[in-house]
């Protein structure tokens, strides 16, 4: 034993008679080593609870006995402890840590190939202990592993029963044992296939260890078609066995059959960096596939892991194509320094930098002439995003050299000209350039012109920076930035007329998709510049992308049948009338425009477009246009896009209505509107200037309609109801209404209606007591010159003036004409109060009494009176 380590123990195995006796006597005799306990582990290391143990001896024990009465899949899910699966990790939690996750964080995705591949014999595992395979050391006692010698005895020499039942028997004894379940599947291999598959899961499950054993159940599951069983086995051998890529080969081709692609891609993503090198042809057209998968769907970090673990496990196979591609995914996530040690390692190029392993300070650099075109261009992007900015000049002047100008090797030169560019250096990316844009090679493509317009707009080069966006716009008409962007460089050179053009998008009277921030810019130029109806006509343009479009008369009369800003049921009808044969796909599409418009990826927001919409309509009230700020509000109110201003919607649509003299249209929107609120007087206004405007005859019906279901809030009704009777002429239909309401609440304006009722009755023929009518009506003018006035003097009155001209007009009505003169001059005379005189064009009347003065001076032969009240009071 060595002196240094006193831990140690030297043991020797000796005969007792090569000892003599006085030295044996100096020995103790001792007893054999007695197991206490076997501690089963988890393949993590942690020990297995002994809890857990026993209740899942009992579970096996109950199911061989068959005194269970669950079916095998559920009792073995329920013995089985609940894995993860590997691939069930969501793509976004990768995405928020991409570099902090590992491998076994990433998300699922995939391709593959769906045939199974055999596996090699030279990589399995060698049998025996550890994590790479083989069985795990038995828990037999000897007396049971001389039982479980005899039942292979039995089933050697075809004595199935005797084996099963001396099975059995040690399964009675120890459950947790896997060998007499290795037996038993066996023995019912050829004979009964369920129990051959229950027995091996169990086997499986009790020696996890034993990877062919897993692939084998997995088979048999595969060929019954339970694939989501043998999923979940294979799940479970990975998690025993993580080191084998047999395993996640054959769930990748699974997964891949089940139709998860996403799933089975991932996995394969998983199973690259543990492939030996033999396998490089299957590791590298696989990465390439994982690669290209994550590449389509831009989440190149995950493609990236692809192809470095194929490089990690092959890198030495990989080809030159194979290495445009690793090098293709370093340049997009921006691992510029793996770049040029690849490239150091697998080329020939000269880089003379601070220290070996850094790549942070380069001094120097030599790129050979037989250099690949597209290795030299990521070679120069490298060294142009790891700031190697004084080798510029020589890397601008070597790509030009040895990249022959092709139309297939223009993006190598634009891949260059972009990195500049992020590196903020326009002059070189110009200069790299020029040889498309000048020469005459090859065709300079339009987003050449676009590259080389942007970098002449950073050096407020503007003029040059124009015409190339002049180029870009006739090469590529849909190229809506440039259109952008030249529109904003010719408005600051004030060539508003240039800029508005340039703003005109292709297929706009085809009816083809639009942009909407172009349309909005356009919009805001043409009002500024002052071209009102290409304003009103763009402006329409761009609110209506969102509606359904009316086409008639009838259409816009279905529309208006709902009263609101909204309405699904009269676009349904607008569709049944066109006879449409939609389905209810097409039908959600036309009530629902803003999914279509949802494509045009704008970044205007509905406070915008309404904001726009209120100076489209008081553009067109300024200018008169009526007819096109009603064709405004419709592209509004047939759409769900402006709900949340729908009630401001429909009292502009009231207006835009009534002054384009559509009262039929106006009236479906404004008699919702009393419908919410009855009592809002100006709603009541406005439906009175409608019918004087209009010739409909539903107004009474539906005013009629409407008391009754408001029997309580009736008054505004009532005295809307009289005034209609009175502006149809039905003087003692407004009486019975005016009189009731003048008792319950004396007001002015009643008073004053009355007077007038019985004025008009006075001029009719059939009337008998005309005078009896006539003093009633200057009774009830009396009665409004004290409710008018009343609370003040007449004297200190604001409405004097009103006052004695309504009552100059019952005189002047009833043909007492020298006292219609009185009141008209103590009209003229009254001097005017401050209100009256701040609005003297809103609020005087000295012009309506001057002219009636007037005709009742003609009317009686004083001519010379009549014009002098003419010139002084009336003369425009």
């Amino acid at each position: 034993m060595a002196s240094s380590d006193s831990n140690e123990v030297l043991i020797e195995e000796i005969d007792s008679d090569d000892v003599p006796e006085n030295e044996l006597e100096q020995f103790q005799e001792t007893e054999p080593l007695r197991v206490v306990d076997i501690i089963d582990c988890t393949a993590e290391g942690e020990r297995r609870p002994y809890e857990a143990d026993e209740e899942e001896g009992a579970l096996i024990k109950r199911y061989v006995q068959g005194v269970q009465c669950l079916e095998f899949p559920d009792f073995c899910t329920k013995l089985e402890e609940s894995d993860d699966d590997e691939e069930g990790i969501g793509e976004e939690e990768a995405e928020k840590q991409p570099k902090a996750a590992s491998k076994d964080e990433l998300p699922s995705t995939s391709t593959g190939r769906s045939k199974p591949l055999p596996l090699p014999r030279d990589a399995q595992p060698a049998s025996g202990s550890g994590r790479g395979g083989g069985f795990r050391k038995t828990q037999l006692s000897p007396a049971l592993q001389g039982l479980m010698g005899e039942a292979n005895l039995s089933f050697a020499y075809g004595r199935y029963e005797t084996a099963e039942r001396i099975c059995m028997e040690i399964i009675r004894q120890n459950p947790l044992a896997s060998e007499p379940f290795y037996t038993l599947a066996e023995i019912y291999e050829n004979r009964d296939e369920v129990k051959f598959l229950n027995f091996s899961t169990l086997a499986a499950h009790l020696n996890p260890q034993d990877r062919d054993m897993w692939i084998r159940v997995s088979d048999l599951l595969v060929q019954q078609g339970n694939l989501a069983r043998a999923r979940l086995i294979y799940t479970k051998a990975i998690k025993m066995l993580p080191k084998v890529y047999q395993l996640r080969l054959r769930k990748a081709q699974l997964l891949q059959k089940m139709g998860e692609t996403s799933a089975s891609m991932f996995t394969y993503l998983k199973m690259l960096p543990l492939m030996p090198p033999e396998e490089w042809k299957l590791c590298l057209s696989t990465a390439k596939n994982v690669a290209r998968y994550f590449h389509v769907l831009e989440k190149h970090a995950l493609a990236l892991e692809a192809m470095e673990g194929a490089y990690s496990v092959c890198g030495v196979r990989f080809t030159l194509e194979d290495i445009n591609i690793y090098l293709e995914l370093l340049i997009l996530n921006k691992q510029y320094a793996k770049v040029l040690r690849c490239l150091r390692e697998r080329t020939n190029f000269e880089l003379e930098n601070d220290q070996e392993e850094s790549m942070e300070l380069i001094y120097f650099c030599e790129i050979p002439d037989d250099y690949v075109p597209e290795l030299r261009a990521k070679l120069c992007v490298s060294l142009i995003h790891m700031r190697a900015h004084h080798l510029l000049g020589y890397l601008i002047q070597n790509v030009q050299e040895h990249i022959t100008l092709t139309a297939d090797r223009v993006e190598l030169y634009m891949d260059i000209t972009e990195a500049l560019m992020q590196e903020h250096k326009y002059a070189e990316a110009i200069a790299l350039m020029s040889p498309i844009t000048d020469g005459d090679t090859v065709e300079c493509p339009a987003f050449v012109w676009l590259r080389q317009a942007e970098c002449l707009r950073h050096l407020n080069r503007t003029n040059e920076a124009i015409q190339c966006y002049e180029k870009v716009v006739q090469l590529a008409p849909f190229c809506y930035d440039a259109r952008f962007t030249l529109s904003a460089l010719l408005k600051q050179q004030g060539r508003h007329e240039e800029a508005v053009e340039a703003l005109e998008q292709p297929g706009e009277a085809e009816g083809q998709p639009l942009i909407a921030r172009l349309l909005y810019e356009r919009c805001v130029m043409l009002q500024q510049i002052g071209r009102i109806e290409e304003f009103l006509d763009v402006g329409y343009a761009l609110l209506s992308r969102h509606s359904i479009k009316l086409y008639n008369r009838e259409e816009m009369m279905a529309a208006a049948n709902g009263g609101s800003a909204y309405n699904a049921d009269s676009l349904k009808t607008i569709i049944q009338m066109r006879s449409m044969a939609v389905d209810s796909m097409a039908e959600q599409e036309q009530q629902d425009p803003t999914k279509g418009a949802a494509t045009e990826a704008s970044d205007l927001t509905v406070k915008d477009e309404f904001n726009l919409f209120l100076e489209l309509v008081r553009t067109a009230f300024k200018h008169g246009m009526y007819g096109a700020a009603e064709k405004i509000c419709f592209a509004t109110v047939t759409t769900k896009r402006f709900t949340y201003y729908h009630h401001e919607i429909e009292r502009i649509m009231v207006l835009t209505c009534y002054f384009n003299e559509d009262c039929a249209i106006a009236f479906s929107y404004l008699r919702e509107l009393i419908a919410k609120q009855p009592s809002h007087i100006n709603l009541w206004n406005m439906l009175s200037l409608m019918i004087q405007l209009g010739d409909e005859v539903r107004y009474y019906r539906y005013m009629r309609r409407l008391m009754n279901r408001h029997p309580v809030d009736t008054k505004p009704m009532r005295i809307f109801q009289g005034h209609y009777h009175l502006n149809c002429g039905s003087f003692k239909y407004a009486l019975n209404i005016y009189m009731p309401i003048l008792r319950e609440n004396p007001d002015p304006l009643l008073a004053l209606c009355i007077a007038v009722a019985f004025n008009q009755l006075a001029l009719q023929k059939k009337v008998l007591r005309k005078a009896a009518a006539v003093s009633q009506a200057v009774a009830f003018g009396n009665r409004y010159m004290e409710l008018r006035s009343a609370g003040t003097e007449l004297a200190d009155c604001a409405a004097q003036q009103e006052i004695y001209y309504n009552i100059g007009r019952i005189y002047h009505q009833a043909n007492i004409q020298h006292l219609a003169v009185v009141y008209y001059e103590k009209a003229l005379a009254v001097p005017f109060h401050p209100l009256i005189a701040e609005h003297e064009s809103i609020l005087g009347l000295q012009h309506e009494v001057a002219f009636n003065l007037h005709l009742i001076y003609r009317a009686n032969g004083n001519k010379w009176k009549a014009r002098q009240y003419l010139m002084r009071y009336c003369v425009v």
